[in-house]
């Protein structure tokens, strides 16, 4: 396979292992062959040389000797993560304009006047945009889509970064946002934008409720109801029919089955499988959570 870029050109030759090329900054599911991708400890880099679209893999100093034979190229780094968003700023791609010959908007659309839509962002039929919305770059909405007041799709997700002077670096996001045909996105909602491939995506017939938080790149299945005030930190993959309470707080990266149910205030920071239903800080099985809540109270 033919790589777009070649390790050497960007990194010290006696930094790395069995010199080749990548296409594309990306996570280590990456959905396209070609991947660099960067982990901090062992484990992590045990799963990205199992993974078959990871090509190039930035990993730290200390496990220059765990790894003795693979067909990836592995770069050795003092700090990983930061090369790696260095790189990822360093290959950010050049806005696009618009194409204007292409249609942006779909027909029987009612947008408010005071809202603010990024010529590069695509809307289907019958979308309803309430005042002060912001729409940025590189979003789709589906057909039939309901988006609140104050409510903003496509924002830059969080990645705290510093250099040696503690200076915050800024790293714009270059992935997108996918919005399903019939969601409904309530008013001051927030929809970051994904760093890699794979946009942040809102499946069919979700809700998203007043003032909830979607993290960059967080995938959530149809018919998913995301309430008010919860917040799911990126990289979450949530199923479908999935049910969130008011003020949930979900930790990134998280895997939350299809029909689970966070009752209101739940702090997840384990993944979730199918059908559980759970409650509490930190969140565990909710009709043991109300054993003990109703023993306690006695």
């Amino acid at each position: 396979m033919a790589h777009t870029y070649r390790a050497n050109d960007y990194f010290p030759s006696e930094h790395i292992f069995n010199s080749g090329g990548f296409s594309h900054l990306d996570e280590t599911d990456a959905v396209s062959p070609g991947a660099l991708v960067y982990c901090q400890n062992l484990h992590y880099l045990q799963l990205a040389l199992s993974k078959e679209n990871v090509a190039c893999i930035l990993c730290p100093n200390s496990l220059k000797n765990e790894v003795l034979a693979t067909d990836k190229t592995l770069i050795y780094s003092d700090d990983p993560r930061a090369d790696f968003f260095h790189l990822y700023k360093q290959l950010a791609p050049a806005f696009d304009a618009a194409d204007p010959s292409q249609p942006r908007i779909g027909s029987n659309c009612n947008i408010h006047p005071a809202a603010v839509i990024s010529p590069s962002a695509l809307l289907g039929e019958n979308v309803e945009i309430s005042a002060n919305v912001v729409i940025e770059s590189n979003v789709v909405i589906g057909d039939n889509v309901y988006i609140g007041s104050n409510a903003v799709v496509g924002a830059e997700g969080l990645i705290t970064l510093r250099g040696a002077d503690g200076v915050l670096m800024t790293v714009r996001h270059q992935g997108g946002v996918k919005v399903g045909n019939g969601c409904q996105i309530l008013a001051g909602a927030v929809i970051a934008k994904a760093l890699f491939q794979t946009p942040t995506t809102i499946g069919e017939n979700c809700q998203i409720g007043i003032m909830a938080n979607i993290g960059h790149g967080v995938v959530i299945g149809k018919n998913s109801v995301i309430s008010g005030n919860t917040v799911v930190a990126g990289r979450t993959r949530v199923g479908e029919g999935v049910w969130m309470g008011t003020s949930c707080s979900v930790a990134q990266g998280l895997v939350i089955g299809d029909g689970a149910q966070l009752k209101m205030g739940s702090v997840v920071i384990t993944s979730i499988a199918a059908g559980q239903v759970v409650s509490g800080n930190f969140a565990i099985n909710h009709r043991s959570n109300m054993t003990a809540h109703l023993r306690k109270s006695k």
